[in-house]
């Protein structure tokens, strides 16, 4: 798989609707961009080194390379510029502020400079804070959609702001960008380039890894 290719399965699972053909042009030129300059297109270098860092505790390196050796703060740098809205990419800058904040008031240290253990222990809270708001979205929705069906009218579009939380969009795009990487394609799931016949079927040895698509 290509970088091409690969940006756009990525972009696709995120569910963004661009056009295909515009979409692929943007990507395919701001990861050459990317890729000349070495430098992060999105973020400065410090949400950058963030960024990996935390998609790195997301997927650690283990008997396989993880998120940063796969270079998936590259394809979340890419792909939050040229596919996210101005509302996502703000709430994703202040979800990095946020990390930092959190790492120095436990810490007083930079998320970038804590150990493995105490990076665990922010994306825990990062996590948790993710669920509580979905919760809360959750529960307004439901109440605004009682309180106008007990008054017979239409749930207002705006009635109840829903949005991604921070770590929900960084999780997401970890796992896609790390999934469709040729490091987690080839080591971490179970890869045949060149598939043969279909078998609906198959015997899975102990240990298998699942099959990447």
């Amino acid at each position: 798989m290509n970088r091409r290719d690969a940006l756009m399965r990525v972009a696709a699972l995120a569910g963004v609707t661009m056009s295909l053909p515009a979409l692929a042009d943007t990507l395919e030129a701001s990861a050459t961009r990317r890729a000349l300059t070495g430098k992060p297109l999105f973020f400065t270098a410090d949400q950058d080194a963030t960024v990996a860092e935390l998609a790195d505790t997301i997927i650690p390196t283990t008997t396989t390379p993880g998120a940063k050796a796969a270079k998936v703060n590259e394809v979340i740098d890419i792909l939050l510029k040229d596919c996210y809205k101005p509302d996502d990419q703000q709430r994703f800058v202040e979800g990095l502020a946020q990390t930092n904040k959190l790492s120095q008031d436990a810490y007083g240290k930079a998320f970038v400079q804590l150990d493995p253990a105490q990076r665990i222990e922010i994306v825990k809270k990062l996590e948790a804070d993710a669920k509580a708001q979905l919760a809360k979205m959750a529960a307004a929705k439901a109440a605004t959609k009682v309180e106008n069906s007990q008054a017979d009218l239409q749930m207002p579009t705006d009635a109840k702001k829903v949005y991604t939380p921070f770590y929900t969009i960084l999780k997401d795009l970890t796992l896609t960008g790390y999934f469709t990487s040729e490091i987690g394609c080839t080591q971490a799931l179970e890869y045949v380039p060149v598939p043969g016949r279909y078998e609906g079927c198959i015997t899975l040895k102990p240990g298998q890894k699942a099959w990447a698509i």
